[in-house]
């Protein structure tokens, strides 16, 4: 199967590397040369769009900004190609006015790189047949999740800035390790296992948060203390503003 990128930045060289590690025919295309000499030997690299050869489908992860400009200089052939857009706050509607290609767009987020991350996933009308493909070109990144694509801003504010939310909590807990006299090596292994262990097992069970919630929290104990001061502080507020900030901005680059 040959696949091509244009943009090849943070989540294009991501995608790149899995697709490589998939086995894949790679053509990639960015215009600063820099960006594309880690790929010398392992595909075909263009400065330019109208360089692409016919392919069966093709990754759009340029800046919004730079989207329709790239769109007017793919070449158009006969067969229809996959393409796959993660370009923030371009419609499939507005890419497909440009294109003669089935038209997919996902919100993927960085964890992808090591076939952990979640993609929001919406399909033009026209490929819904075509599902079978899409899902499994898009496996080795890790679990699909299809929405309806007005809700992309909120997938955005989600899962797709979610990652950094959660390394600055990380982080904040980490901070908070060291403050108490652990070492960074050792505060980190047990934020991180205890995220780890955390989200497995309300996956696994498939309850609500707050129910193993309180199987933590025993009467005047010291998670209930903890809990008092989050809700003292407003965590929740804080976290649900930052999600509903994000979501705004979204919107805000989708209509413009």
């Amino acid at each position: 199967m040959r696949v091509g990128i244009i943009g090849v930045g943070n989540i294009g060289s991501i995608i790149a590397k899995v697709l490589l590690k998939q086995g894949y025919e790679l053509h990639l295309v960015n215009r600063h040369v820099d960006k594309l000499r880690k790929f010398e030997g392992l595909a075909h690299t263009y400065l330019e769009v109208e360089k692409l050869p016919e392919l069966d489908a093709l990754f759009l992860c340029v800046k919004p900004q730079d989207a329709i400009d790239a769109l007017k200089k793919i070449p158009s052939y006969r067969t229809k190609r996959l393409l796959i857009s993660t370009v923030t706050g371009v419609t499939i509607g507005e890419i497909a006015s440009y294109v003669n290609d089935d038209v997919v767009r996902i919100m993927p987020n960085i964890p992808i790189s090591i076939g952990k991350g979640v993609i929001g996933i919406s399909y033009c009308k026209e490929c819904l047949n075509r599902k079978g493909d899409v899902q499994s070109l898009l496996s080795p990144f890790g679990k699909l999740v299809e929405v309806d694509e007005s809700l992309f801003p909120a997938v955005t504010a989600l899962s797709g800035s979610g990652p950094a939310f959660i390394f600055v909590i990380i982080e904040s807990l980490v901070d908070a390790g060291l403050k108490l006299g652990l070492s960074y090596e050792t505060a980190m292994k047990l934020t991180i296992e205890t995220f780890r262990g955390s989200s497995d097992l309300l996956e696994k069970e498939g309850k609500h948060p707050g129910e193993l919630r309180h199987v933590v929290t025993s009467p005047a104990g010291t998670t209930i203390e903890g809990i008092y001061s989050l809700e003292r502080e407003g965590l929740r507020g804080i976290i649900m503003k930052t999600i509903f900030d994000t979501y705004k901005r979204a919107v805000e680059l989708q209509n413009s």
